[in-house]
């Protein structure tokens, strides 16, 4: 069984809104990062939070859960509609954020497992509630590549209302806006720790640590790899509505271990992420790589990106149980 994944993620994206920072009247603008590029020299451009990745990476498990083929998997009431109070549940047609020991949450819900939870309760009697359960799923800053330009421009948008004015003298309904759009080629990494999906924590060395069985195990996992590609295709942030970026990968880097965990790769916003991440890893460390650097030794190359989401959803499928 697969127990570590990290993915290193290079792509380019024309006219996008992904991660807006402020909003100022009628002005909405793009997030801009400081950071130093490969002279030292600070520099600043337009960057997309770990948050933000972070939380469309929850999105794409929640519409895979909802509407794909891993319907079977559970989630809390806050998570299937995609609220970040959890776990939770609905009580007097209210949603609130309920106190569960780790098992029962990571059982009856697969987000609270993989993204984890922090509940802060106020106090009922003598004590209140505190109780907390980290993230399997990690992530990067979405990063502009270094010694390539990036582009912004802020665009004027329009709403004009189609009802008549109701009184003499009323102003037209017009609404002006300003939104700020970029493009640039960009990189992230993530890393999805597989060994602890199920995992409770208080339970390590027991006899089963695990707070779901193999096959459940297994689909949960599942669902975690496929919500990659959705992030691949662009699904990774704002104004998806009405400003789906105009998406390219360029190259997808990804490193999985059989044994134990892996350290996370180096970012593919630096040019020579590949050799330095392939001598980073330990030995036994499997990569698989799709883009056009030509083969690089120990790392299998793939024809198409769906090859690399076979391999490790088959590795997933036919695995044995970690004990």
């Amino acid at each position: 069984m697969i127990r570590f994944i990290s993915f290193a993620v290079k792509l380019q994206l024309n006219v996008h809104d992904l991660n807006n920072e402020t909003g100022a009247g009628n002005v909405t603008d793009i997030r801009i990062m400081e950071f130093l590029d490969n002279q030292g020299e600070r520099v600043e451009a337009p960057a997309v939070s770990g948050r933000m990745l972070k939380h469309w990476h929850l999105e794409g498990m929640r519409n895979l859960i909802l509407n794909g083929n891993y319907s079977s998997v559970p989630l809390c009431a806050g998570c299937k509609v995609g609220e970040p109070i959890r776990p939770a549940e609905i009580r007097n047609n209210n949603l609130v954020q309920v106190s569960k020991s780790e098992t029962v949450a990571i059982n009856e819900c697969c987000i609270c497992d993989i993204h984890g939870y922090l509940i802060a309760q106020g106090a009922e009697g003598e004590r209140g509630t505190s109780a907390r359960r980290s993230s399997r799923a990690m992530f990067s800053w979405l990063m502009p590549v270094l010694g390539i330009d990036t582009a912004q421009k802020q665009v004027l948008h329009t709403r004009v209302s189609q009802q008549q004015e109701m009184a003499e003298g009323e102003s037209a309904a017009q609404m002006i806006f300003n939104k700020s759009y970029a493009s640039g080629i960009y990189a992230f990494v993530s890393a999805l720790d597989v060994e602890r999906i199920g995992l409770v924590e208080l339970n390590l060395g027991t006899d089963n640590p695990y707070a779901v069985d193999d096959n459940a195990r297994k689909d949960r996992i599942k669902v975690a790899i496929e919500s990659y590609r959705l992030m691949i295709s662009g699904q990774i942030g704002a104004s998806l509505s009405h400003a789906i970026p105009h998406q390219n990968p360029i190259e997808i880097l990804v490193a999985y271990s059989e044994t134990g965990p892996l350290p996370f790769p180096v970012s593919p916003m630096y040019s020579d992420y590949l050799s330095k991440t392939v001598g980073l890893m330990p030995r036994g460390t499997q990569f698989l790589y799709w883009g056009e650097n030509s083969s690089y030794s120990g790392i299998k190359k793939v024809n198409i990106i769906d090859e690399i989401f076979q391999e490790l959803l088959r590795k997933v499928e036919n695995g044995s149980p970690i004990v």
